[in-house]
């Protein structure tokens, strides 16, 4: 092939790559006008969805349908507890709280031998101002987050409002007799534990002879002592209703009648009171969030963790989804948000190391009730969350048990090849499978699983059909359709992804949009193969599909990077090494260190690029490409090497304990031993299908890349080499069967 005709294709190539970039990365972004003089945040502790259906809330549910509405992952840097998720809030960032967080005092109160304010000087050495709210475990709170890998600030958000000369304010407990639970300070508190007013004493109480818990929250005294601080200047009010964390924190003391019966009560208080809290607000310059900072423990431990928010006021639109530029999905955003969405609405610039962004409305406008729609979300994203470990370990088992015994056939029953490559063709067909099941009925696991099977049976056996029609080998007919919908899908904002199976899932909270590592390696993998397979196939016509495959996989990796499109940097950095190293091997280029060291230039200028872009866009439409950089260029270098302990822990974790890695270490080890046994085999696949080895050579380069660049690389490595191992054995099954028809 000629050295000029190569060179022209490649320039062209970055030619259209570079005029892609323009038109296609931006998006549309949010109203920022809007601006409220306060935000009143209203907590309802350990509740979950199906309190909310189960109960007759008509004040919740009537703010729910005037205001935006979602469902808000509550996770933070250690597990979901209350002790954790309040100082979450307050952070901005993923914080581990302390249980001596819950003593919050008024600086009046009686704490050990001595007032508040002394024992707050006692453990700091600073003086309370008078009628402040003290946070005496801030000293603590400080040292547990600063063991962390990333910035994480007790009190970020009080401490950004004092800055800026504005007050905080926080009204309420949880408190039972002897033991207070006054988490809600760790909201308002500023870095020195500090709220500028507030009531969180027992004068908030109501003692009650039948109450579990002892006492019941006086919100006619909550509702007095929130106009008192409104009056006063307060542009953060936090009030925790409290009771009903009162009565579940008492729930192995009661019956099951009494507890359930208590709680329906203490949530038609609450009710009532969120009635009068919106009579005396004024929303055309306050904003109202109502969150629930916890679940229940038993709902964590059925996975049904995320809860409701409710917004309300400038910026949030009757019958409307909350999002957010962490989550960019319409319905779902994290505790992370609020913080950054109360400086937003105060007009108040973000903080460095707050990792959320503000609530935003979508676009969506809701049909139906907004508490029916949360409703359903939930059921269905709890319902895929629950079916995702039983069906994905039975497709792993699938897999090594097919790889293993094809490779006994291999070296002991060559016979078993006819019968053996349709089971490799379902391990190739499962990720498509998955990836299409959004599109059909998933209300229970036992549904999910038959139709899993039902639609992978489908495609294998339209790839069957396809080969005696056209004579088209029936794994590149797989290849090309998992590649082409994975891309499509992406395109339309990863639709099918966000309800897959082998998606990201957003309970778990690790991704919210883009590709996942899941499918980046089904792309990378499906995509070289694929590609070089055609070319094989195709070959009298292979000059100009080397220069087609070159054109799409530039493309890929433009979607894989993209910030509106897939926003994967370590699947960015995999994608271009295994793309790059394919499409060099196919236009015949040696590889020698010089060759392996421009490879590395060119992935690493992409990826500078790609960052560069999101960097140039606006802090809320910035993907966490463009989040992470700035944080590293705000808190300097030493993040990247915190990023990179990160990284490598989780995937030396996941390399332990997760099934994935099995499949990759089969895979690896089955790859390894045809290299060698049976003798001769591989030299003449090599031999006979030379574009489609340096696809396998491809495949492996991505396996590899994707296992070092990805938080999370075992699973990407793992899913890129279901594409590797198995069509590998499919070829040498075949070539141990002369008389078998085989077309590429």
């Amino acid at each position: 092939m000629g050295g000029s005709f190569w060179h022209k294709i490649i320039a062209g190539l970055l030619t259209i790559f570079i005029l892609a970039i323009g038109p296609l990365a931006y998006a549309a972004g949010a109203d920022d006008t809007a601006r409220a003089e306060r935000v009143v945040l209203v907590l309802i502790d350990k509740v979950t969805m199906e309190d909310y259906e189960g109960t007759s809330l008509t004040n919740i549910k009537s703010l729910a349908n005037r205001g935006s509405v979602g469902l808000l992952n509550n996770n933070t840097g250690a597990g979901i507890y209350s002790e954790h998720t309040y100082p979450t809030i307050g952070g901005g960032a993923h914080l581990i709280g302390v249980g001596e967080a819950n003593n919050g005092f008024n600086d009046y109160e009686h704490v050990l031998d001595t007032s508040a304010a002394n024992e707050y000087y006692r453990r700091t050495g600073w003086q309370a101002p008078a009628g402040s709210v003290l946070q005496l475990a801030v000293g603590k709170l400080t040292r547990t987050n600063d063991a962390l890998h990333y910035p994480a600030v007790p009190g970020a958000l009080g401490q950004a409002l004092h800055a800026a000369g504005r007050k905080t304010a926080v009204i309420g407990n949880a408190d039972t007799p002897g033991v207070p639970r006054r988490l809600a300070t760790t909201i308002t508190m500023d870095k020195q534990g500090l709220t500028d007013m507030g009531c969180v004493d027992e004068t908030i109480l109501l003692p009650h002879r039948t109450a579990l818990g002892s006492y019941r929250t006086n919100f006619a005294e909550v509702l007095k002592k929130f106009n008192e601080y409104r009056n006063n200047g307060a542009s953060l009010i936090v009030i925790e209703t409290g009771d009903a964390t009162r009565i579940y924190e008492e729930k192995d003391k009661a019956t099951d009648i009494a507890y359930n019966r208590q709680r329906v009560e203490a949530l038609g208080r609450i009710d009532r009171f969120v009635g009068d809290l919106v009579k005396q607000m004024d929303f055309s310059r306050e904003i109202l969030l109502v969150i629930t900072p916890t679940p229940t423990t038993e709902a964590i431990k059925e996975n049904n963790s995320l809860t409701p928010v409710i917004g309300a006021g400038p910026g949030f639109q009757a019958g409307t989804l909350l999002t957010s530029g962490t989550t960019k999905r319409d319905g779902i955003v994290m505790n992370t948000d609020i913080a950054p969405t109360v400086l937003k609405y105060l007009g108040l610039e973000p903080v460095v190391g707050m990792s959320g962004r503000p609530l935003l409305v979508s676009g969506l406008k809701l049909q139906e009730d907004s508490f029916d729609y949360l409703s359903n979300l939930n059921k269905q994203l709890v319902t895929t969350y629950q079916a995702r470990p039983p069906l994905q370990s039975a497709y792993v088992l699938v897999q090594l048990v097919v790889l293993f015994t094809a490779l006994y056939g291999i070296f002991f029953k060559r016979h078993m090849a006819e019968i053996i490559k349709p089971f490799l063709l379902v391990v190739m067909a499962v990720p498509l499978a998955e990836l299409l099941m959004p599109l059909l009925p998933r209300n229970s696991i036992a549904v999910m699983a038959v139709m899993l099977i039902v639609t992978t049976l489908v495609i294998v056996g339209a790839a069957i059909l396809v080969n005696r029609k056209v004579g088209l080998d029936p794994f590149i007919f797989i290849c090309i359709a998992s590649a082409g919908t994975i891309l499509m899908d992406l395109l339309n904002g990863s639709y099918l992804q966000k309800q897959s199976l082998l998606g990201y899932d957003p309970i778990v909270g690790a991704r919210f949009y883009g590709i996942g590592n899941e499918y980046m390696g089904v792309l990378i993998g499906s995509i070289i193969i694929g590609a070089t397979a055609s070319i094989q196939y195709w070959s009298k016509w292979r000059r100009p599909l080397i220069a087609a495959s070159g054109l799409l996989f530039l493309f890929t990796v433009y979607a894989m990077a993209a910030p509106n499109i897939g926003t994967n940097v370590g699947g960015t950095i995999a994608a271009a090494s295994a793309l790059l190293v394919t499409f060099l091997l196919l236009v015949g280029v040696r590889f020698r260190f010089r060759t392996l060291l421009l490879v590395s230039v060119v992935v690493l200028l992409a990826v500078i690029g790609f960052i560069a872009f999101d960097l140039s866009r606006p802090p809320d439409l910035r993907s966490h490409m463009g989040t992470t950089a700035s944080l590293i260029l705000n808190a300097g270098p030493g993040q990247v090497l915190d990023i990179i302990q990160r990284k490598w822990a989780m995937n030396m974790k996941l390399l332990r304990y997760t099934i994935w890695s099995r499949v990759l270490l089969a895979s690896l080890a089955i790859l390894a031993l045809l290299f060698y046994r049976p003798r001769g085999v591989m030299e003449n696949i090599r031999v006979k299908y030379p574009y489609l080895f340096k696809g396998f050579i491809g495949v492996v380069t991505g396996a590899l890349v994707a296992f070092a660049f990805n938080d999370s690389g075992v699973v990407a490595a793992a899913t890129t080499m279901i594409f590797g191992a198995p069509p590998l054995v499919y070829l040498v099954l075949t070539e141990q069967r002369p008389d078998s028809k085989h077309t590429i």
